[in-house]
């Protein structure tokens, strides 16, 4: 048996000969009967992952960023990650309680690290009894290169997802909402001499986007991006059907961001088209500002705030539907006092909220609405959305009415009318806001700044399902939540859908295992009734599900 000694530095640790006890000739695997022992490693075969027995009793995945991609959670020190001889992996105290598991038993399985980044338990056979659901896709393709059939990039924060669906090349956001698709060109009475996204020009600020129904979408079944530097469109005979007109500009790479925007990018880094799609951060702080080539967006990007021609504006998919009565704004500002002032460029107030008096609060966007929140939870002002524009959610739940005040009372998906709100700008169900509250000012004293994500509608489950876990009905209720990725929960059976999970940020981010939030939740989030789900560092519930 080869045995290779590897050192890996992540996250701080240094493992200096750490090797897999046991493990097999490509040192990713762990056998029935085969154990890790503190400071021994799996290491994937191209070598981009590695799955780490650390000397806190916990195991960890880390990437070449030094980012912790999956974790058991606490542990205990001295503890071992062992596959029995009937094909369980489990993390092992010294005293013999088992901290984790698979759940595979009986399976015969064998632990194996992908170059994905997924850490599997295999079959016999090959198949896949259990998944960490981290498997991560590319976020960019180098030029020449095709995306077609199944093939996808996703922003690195896995929130966003290039795709080829029932309706052909699709972008879609954080919600599953389509976001960008190939347009087919206009008539030449109609056409603007722009293709479906923007050309950069250095210096350049992009546009608000289209709405994506503002013009009919090209059905294009692959997107290749040529070695001349031009992204082109296809359709199922070959056919062109739409380009970002770059041609000329050589190597080209194609990456999808974590702000949602989809970029080309020259040989040296330069962009020379976009989606121009990106979703700003969803808040913004006491002592803030936003420039002219700036924005704030909701979690699902339907909702933007910017200063657009020396106003601020209010947008739905990109088609603004409230401005201040302004020309001259070249920036926004939440000053400490509570008061939103536009401001010229020299810095002069040309317009504000009339708020000030209001310490310590914030802008906040939810998908409704804008809103200024103070910190007891006071609403001074607000932009509503229009209800015309956005479209009310699907109502698979029960119909608004008393709530429970235990959680564990709550057995299904609540509707809108029954979530609240916290002054944390969380929605949650109303048997949790008073815990959320306390946790996000707790750890504020501690000099920790959490945000979070809550409820979340069917309809917004169903479109998370679609972009996670495949296009097909059988996909999106049937598939398991591990075999997706992201691990997405079915419809009906998220505590999202409840009002009982946050999955928690830092700084507009998802946490990481790695990240201060992650390491204040772990060690104070059981006071506020909250559990984490192992291998998903943000997604916090009532029960770790």
């Amino acid at each position: 048996m080869r045995r290779v000694a590897i050192v890996v530095v992540t996250a701080g640790l240094v493992l200096a000969g750490a090797l897999p006890a046991l493990a097999g000739p490509g040192e990713d695997v762990l056998r029935p009967g085969e154990q890790l022992a503190p400071g021994q490693a799996l290491l994937a075969p191209g070598g981009a992952q590695v799955l780490v027995m650390q000397p806190d009793g916990s195991v960890g995945m880390y990437a070449l960023d030094d980012v912790v991609r999956w974790t058991t959670g606490r542990g205990v020190a001295g503890s071992v990650l062992s596959t029995d001889a009937t094909g369980d992996v489990r993390l092992v105290a010294p005293d013999g309680a088992v901290l984790w598991s698979t759940g595979t038993g009986g399976s015969g399985g064998t632990l194996r690290l992908q170059d994905d980044g997924d850490l599997v338990v295999q079959g016999a056979d090959g198949a896949v009894l259990w998944s960490s659901g981290t498997a991560q896709a590319p976020s960019s393709l180098t030029g020449p290169g095709r995306l077609a059939g199944d093939d996808l990039l996703s922003s690195p924060d896995g929130r966003h997802t290039l795709l080829i669906g029932p309706d052909g090349v699709q972008l879609m956001g954080p919600d599953g909402t389509v976001r960008w698709a190939p347009q087919a060109p206009a008539r030449p009475e109609e056409s603007d001499g722009s293709s479906s996204g923007r050309s950069q020009r250095a210096g350049a600020t992009p546009t608000p986007r289209p709405s994506p129904s503002a013009a009919p979408r090209a059905t294009a079944v692959a997107l290749e991006l040529r070695e001349d530097g031009n992204l082109v469109a296809l359709d199922a005979d070959g056919a062109q059907v739409w380009r970002s007109r770059t041609a000329g500009h050589g190597p080209a790479t194609l990456t999808l961001q974590d702000d949602g925007n989809l970029v080309l990018l020259d040989a040296a880094g330069a962009p020379v088209w976009s989606s121009s799609t990106p979703i700003g951060p969803s808040a913004l702080e006491p002592g803030g500002q936003v420039a002219a080539d700036g924005s704030l967006g909701s979690p699902s990007g339907h909702l933007g705030l910017a200063v657009r021609d020396g106003a601020l504006v209010a947008s739905w998919d990109g088609e603004p539907f409230w401005s201040s009565p302004t020309d001259g704004a070249a920036s926004v500002r939440l000053q400490e006092d509570g008061d939103l002032v536009l401001l010229d460029g020299a810095g002069a107030p040309v317009w504000s909220t009339g708020t000030a008096g209001r310490t310590g609060a914030r802008l906040v966007l939810e998908e409704r609405a804008v809103l200024l929140v103070t910190p007891d939870g006071e609403v001074p002002w607000q932009v509503p959305v229009p209800d015309g524009l956005a479209a009310a959610p699907v109502d698979a739940g029960p119909a608004p009415g008393a709530q429970p005040t235990d959680c564990a009372l709550v057995e299904g998906p609540v509707a809108e009318a029954d979530v609240v709100r916290t002054s944390s700008g969380i929605r949650v169900h109303p048997c949790l806001a008073g815990a959320v509250d306390a946790l996000v000012t707790a750890a504020r004293a501690d000099g920790v700044e959490l945000g979070g994500g809550g409820w979340r509608s069917p309809e917004q489950q169903i479109a998370l399902r679609r972009a996670h876990c495949g296009p097909s009905d059988a996909d999106i209720y049937d598939k398991p939540a591990s075999a997706c990725s992201p691990s997405t929960a079915r419809p009906g059976s998220s505590r999202h859908e409840r009002g009982l999970a946050i999955d928690f940020t830092g700084g507009g981010r998802s946490l990481s295992a790695g990240s201060p939030g992650y390491a204040w939740l772990v060690e104070h989030a059981a006071t506020y009734g909250l559990t984490n789900l192992p291998g998903e560092p943000w997604h916090w519930s009532v029960d770790g599900s």
